[in-house]
């Protein structure tokens, strides 16, 4: 009975270390550039050009079919983002931070090194001027198209632009909602597998609900690199 009670775990081991290899954890930071959309574009212009933006992703891999590694990968994303806009008077500024939650989808990822995904990937016998830009445009898809789908809390603090303004700082809270989509090309892989490091070229946009009943919003680009490890 305790024989059968080992192998029973020990199969239960496998299993799990056999689902584990297909999770990865990815660390993005980078500059973020925003621009003020819907009723919010109407008072407020672009402001400080660039801040900051982080976000944390957990990604499982999930194969097409048993007999290749070629499949979709689902992550779930923690974000916090900053922007900044000016009152069209020049008057107040907006300060805004974002602290997000999103699922994210790449439809095309490949489980192992980029580079053996990609000579599969490729055609064979294009002529040169042919085959870069063709594999550019296979690389900028590999295992870096996404589409996010999410929601976030947005803290909105209005403060006087200029000291001869005599202003009372107000805060708003609002929910928003985001959807974006981006590239995050790999740069790096280890020899091991284990680490890579990419390039960041996200698009997006949170929008929200006014007190009035009208609809604010604005956009969030993000320029920058991360971190990735694979289990």
């Amino acid at each position: 009975m305790q024989l059968f009670s080992i192998l029973i775990l020990a199969f239960a081991f496998q299993n799990a270390t056999a689902q584990l290899d297909k999770l990865a954890v990815k660390f993005n930071t980078g500059m973020s550039f925003s621009k003020p959309g819907d009723d919010l574009g109407e008072v407020a212009d672009k402001g400080k050009a660039m801040q900051l933006f982080a976000s944390l992703e957990g990604s499982y891999h999930v194969n097409f079919t048993k007999n290749t590694k070629f499949g979709f990968k689902g992550a779930a994303v923690i974000g916090r983002d900053w922007a900044n806009f000016l009152a069209a008077d020049r008057s107040t500024e907006l300060k805004v931070a974002v602290t997000s939650a999103k699922l994210r989808v790449y439809p095309l990822s490949y489980d192992g090194n980029i580079e053996d995904g990609l000579e599969q990937l490729l055609p064979e016998g294009l002529p040169f001027l042919v085959e870069i830009p063709v594999y550019i445009g296979i690389y900028s898809v590999f295992n870096s198209l996404h589409f996010d789908y999410g929601v976030g809390s947005g803290k909105i603090l209005e403060t006087a632009y200029v000291d001869e303004v005599n202003f009372q700082d107000e805060t708003v809270k609002r929910t928003m909602k985001y959807f974006g989509w981006g590239f995050q090309p790999q740069i790096f892989q280890s020899d091991s597998e284990k680490w890579s490091c990419n390039a960041v070229f996200d698009f997006g946009k949170y929008s929200w609900k006014n007190a009035g009943g009208g609809t604010s919003s604005f956009k969030s680009n993000h320029v920058g690199f991360g971190v990735q490890y694979n289990f």
